[in-house]
């Protein structure tokens, strides 16, 4: 992008922040914290599960399916309701006569000879309460069902937290490795200028052709390349890791923890199949999955059973037509407040209710057969996983014996790189080699060190993927 370019690009972002600064001010960001530095293996993983938004999403769904648990007890508690009402209508009603609510519905008539059209006033205070006593097991399925959504929330939780886990440690793994990639390039980088400047002092006295300086220029700026694409590397992969931990802004110092010091420890084989299939995270999450299911179920199931009710209530009514009649017949009405507001009848109500839908036996009876059939399908999801983590686990298994026999192998072809850019740049310095010689010896010594350090890498990487598959990262995290 030119230069001149940038200023009306420059004026539109100003603009655009001077109007969107209310909305700005009243949504801030979530400020992050400072990353460690340098940054250790297993300080990215903390730092990713605490800053990575789908984890924090999925805790929150823990918390909601908690305070679902606490919801559905309290569903069962008994339910006291009052209402109070105070109303101006006409006397062509029964006396006492409300507006419907909580209160316990009241018949009487006082059918006066003719109707009036004047008004009254009435008024009515009520209290109820209302407890499902029996539900003949709703109430525990209900239970059930909620605290296993909460299993089922937080076993996908964990689950989430160690596939991220997994991938975050690749990332750190990964970037490391381009970092340790840029240290051997500048090495290589150091060897070809301090023979490009001992190469010149023998051109410039006579001793060395031109042409060797040209060509040793040649290679310190292929060198120079290398160096840079190393750099480009090291930075991608820092950036994807500081995305995965949550700061994508924030510049990160990696910890090498002498990763290329020893080589890891691997495992013999994957864990039996009973361990695996109990420690696995993804497999725990299936597994709440299907009781969760089994779960939902008994709840239906319980649904198609009575309910018994226990009902308590007391109210009292005021009115402004008076009790007894006229010599007419008719009913006294006073439509003064004072008159009809105040409270003139009280009463109360004890008594239970029992209460069966007999046509919720055909809706809960379907609606189950429909979960028990989720439930397989649960199932065939789990066996499906299990199946493909075996075949995970002998991959695993094989990485990690061909990554270590590659890392055993590699310090032998470096001592022999090493041995034969001594004697190349030795038979060079004497005068009984070309430069053609000595160059190729570094080109094999680069590419040693370089294989070197990515069989190392790859070791730990095995032994990560060996991890993920057995539901299990304390064999990479044990030996940090």
């Amino acid at each position: 992008m030119k230069l001149r370019n940038l200023f009306p690009l420059g004026q539109a972002l100003v603009l655009a922040g001077l109007l969107a600064g209310p909305a700005a001010h009243a949504q801030q960001p979530r400020e992050l914290p400072q990353q460690p530095r340098p940054l250790t293996l297993p300080q990215a993983l903390q730092v990713a599960q605490a800053n990575y938004p789908a984890l924090r999403a999925k805790q929150a769904a823990v918390r909601a399916a908690q305070a679902d648990v606490r919801t559905n007890r309290s569903a069962f508690l008994p339910q006291v309701s009052a209402q109070l009402q105070a109303v101006n209508s006409t006397m062509n009603q029964v006396r006492g006569a409300f507006i419907g609510g909580v209160a316990i519905p009241i018949s009487g008539g006082i059918k006066t000879t003719d109707y009036n059209g004047a008004t009254n006033f009435s008024s009515l205070g009520a209290l109820v309460i209302e407890w499902p006593a029996v539900t003949f097991g709703r109430y525990r399925a209900d239970e059930q069902r909620s605290e296993a959504a909460v299993s089922a929330a937080q076993a996908d939780y964990d689950q989430a937290v160690f596939e991220y886990q997994t991938q975050v440690a690749d990332a750190f793994l990964l970037a490391l490795g381009a970092e340790k990639s840029v240290a051997l390039q500048r090495a290589n980088l150091q060897r070809a200028e301090n023979l490009a400047t001992v190469i010149r002092a023998g051109t410039r006295s006579g001793i060395r052709a031109g042409i060797d300086s040209a060509t040793t220029n040649a290679e310190v700026g292929r060198a120079r390349l290398q160096v840079l694409a190393a750099r480009q590397q090291a930075r991608e992969q820092r950036t994807r890791l500081a995305g995965l931990l949550g700061q994508p802004t924030q510049e990160v110092l990696l910890d090498s923890m002498q990763f290329y010091a020893h080589l890891p420890q691997t495992n013999a084989g994957p864990p039996a199949g009973d361990t695996a299939r109990t420690n696995n995270p993804l497999l725990r999450a299936y597994a709440r999955r299907i009781t969760a299911g089994e779960a939902q179920v008994k709840l239906l199931s319980a649904n198609k059973r009575p309910q018994l009710n226990l009902l308590a209530s007391t109210w009292g009514r005021g009115s402004g037509v008076a009790d007894a009649t006229t010599d007419k017949g008719d009913f006294a009405i006073n439509s003064s407040p004072s008159a009809g507001l105040p409270f003139k009848a009280y009463d109360y109500m004890l008594g239970a209710t029992l209460t069966w839908r007999a046509t919720e036996l055909i809706h809960s009876g379907r609606a189950a057969q429909a979960q028990r059939i989720r439930v397989e399908q649960a199932r065939a999801d789990y066996d499906q996983q299990a199946l493909q983590l075996a075949t995970q686990q002998q991959n695993a298994a094989l990485q990690v014996d061909l990554a270590r026999q590659t890392a055993l192998a590699a310090p032998l072809q470096l001592a022999a790189a090493r041995q034969a850019y001594t004697q190349a740049r030795a038979r060079y310095d004497a005068g009984l080699d070309n430069l053609l010689v000595l160059t190729q010896a570094i080109t094999v010594l680069n590419r040693a060190e370089t294989d070197q350090a990515l069989a190392t890498n790859n070791l730990w990487r095995a032994v990560l993927l060996q991890g993920a598959a057995s539901g299990n990262l304390g064999g990479l995290l044990g030996q940090l």
